[in-house]
């Protein structure tokens, strides 16, 4: 009988926890599907959360108070330091020579798999985004940016496969790190199609009406100001939409006074955070799902939209702004409406379009959680990484192996 492959799942982040209490329910996902995936692939997973790890009091609105001090910022960034040294020497005594690959989620000012590869065990680091310059300058959530940014980059470098989210991180990442792109694999965000499958719950309506919905973390870069106006000035001319927000995050207040200002808080909801095991009956309460990232501060958008693949799955049709991972998924008047990132017109152009076409929108639903269940399932996804990784290992291992021949001639 051959022997199960064993794998160590690492998050050094202390606000990304599995707990249903989770803080960050995007991450969440995200670590449950890969974990879960790599055990439907037949591997045996331990993990390490850090985050499962933590008291929920003092993690609780984190982000919140780490806003309101560059004190606070500092300390929170120098416990960060120290805790990746404290954690890093726990996984080391709790794995060390027990597993065949380390995969660990990076996080801002630590990391903890780095010490295995002095004992060849493959270090497998992912990456969700540029985090020193997140942390920096969309969440402005650190102190010592420049000191992340030097642990971040060392991190790329020597981890020996990196897992990118989508091929315009991937280009950043190379740019920055100055690393080769032949070590790194681009593993779009997927869904679990058992969680999020329409049948297996009862629809939660908000409004009687066309509805579009959107959840997620409300941050700038979601773009639900240029919704608002569109659905403000639509409203006049007579196509009527509500609207339905389920999260929270630092433009909450603001985006609440501009669906005031603009007459239509009488049709907006914002629901807050809410259970997360209520989230796909609230999706199935939508009629359409809103995924309108636009660019970060530094010029681009690299994200992958976990909610773009959720509101599929649960049978909606979606509208979305035109970028990789939507492009490859969404087929425009078939499974959903594509709209130039940023552009409130075409923005408005696809709601028109979508609003006459109110009547099909469950058969597009259809279509969309088809596109879902045939590229998007997390266990597809993880599928074609792990034969990518071994893929990278082997070419690794090989060059080394040659450049060795070379320096003995």
């Amino acid at each position: 009988m051959e022997r199960k492959k064993k794998l160590a799942y690492l998050s050094a982040a202390p606000r990304v926890s599995t707990r249903m209490d989770a803080e960050a329910s995007g991450p969440r996902a995200h670590i449950l599907g890969v974990v879960q995936s790599f055990k439907l692939l037949g591997w045996e997973v331990k993990a390490y959360i850090v985050g499962d790890l933590m008291p929920r009091a003092l993690i609780a609105d984190s982000e919140f108070w780490l806003n309101q001090s560059p004190l606070l910022r500092l300390g929170a960034d120098l416990t960060r330091l120290v805790m990746g040294l404290f954690h890093g020497f726990k996984v080391w005594r709790q794995f060390h020579g027990k597993v065949d690959w380390i995969y660990e989620r990076f996080a801002t000012l630590q990391s903890l798999g780095w010490v295995f590869r002095k004992e060849g065990v493959p270090w497998i680091l992912e990456t969700n985004g540029l985090f020193y310059y997140e942390a920096k300058i969309e969440r402005k959530s650190i102190v010592l940016s420049r000191v992340a940014r030097i642990l971040e980059l060392w991190a790329y470098r020597h981890c020996d496969v990196l897992i990118c989210v989508t091929d315009e991180l991937k280009a950043l990442i190379v740019e920055e790190a100055q690393i080769s792109p032949r070590k790194i694999l681009v593993m779009p965000n997927g869904v679990d199609t058992e969680r999020f499958d329409p049948d297996r719950c009862t629809p939660i309506h908000i409004f009687d009406g066309p509805t579009i919905g959107f959840v997620g973390a409300l941050l700038s870069w979601q773009r639900l100001d240029i919704l608002l106006e569109a659905l403000a000035e639509l409203l006049s001319v007579g196509i009527e939409f509500n609207l339905v927000v389920v999260g929270d995050g630092p433009m909450q207040k603001a985006w609440k006074t501009q669906a005031e200002i603009l007459g239509i808080e009488d049709r907006t909801r914002f629901l807050g955070r809410i259970p997360w095991d209520d989230v796909p009956a609230f999706i199935s309460g939508f009629g359409l799902g809103y995924v309108g990232n636009g660019p970060l501060e530094i010029g681009k958008m690299y994200h992958s939209p976990l909610k773009l693949y959720e509101y599929m799955a649960m049978g909606l049709p979606v509208v979305a702004s035109a970028y990789s991972d939507a492009l490859e998924m969404v087929i425009p008047g078939e499974n959903g409406y594509l709209f130039k990132p940023n552009d409130k017109e075409d923005l408005k152009r696809v709601l028109g379009q979508a609003y006459r076409d109110r009547s099909y929108w469950k058969e597009m639903g259809v279509a969309a959680r088809k596109q879902v269940l045939e590229h998007a399932s997390w266990i597809s996804r993880v599928k074609k990484a792990q034969n990518e990784i071994e893929r990278i290992l082997h070419e690794s291992k090989f060059n080394r192996n040659q450049e060795e021949k070379k320096a003995s001639i």
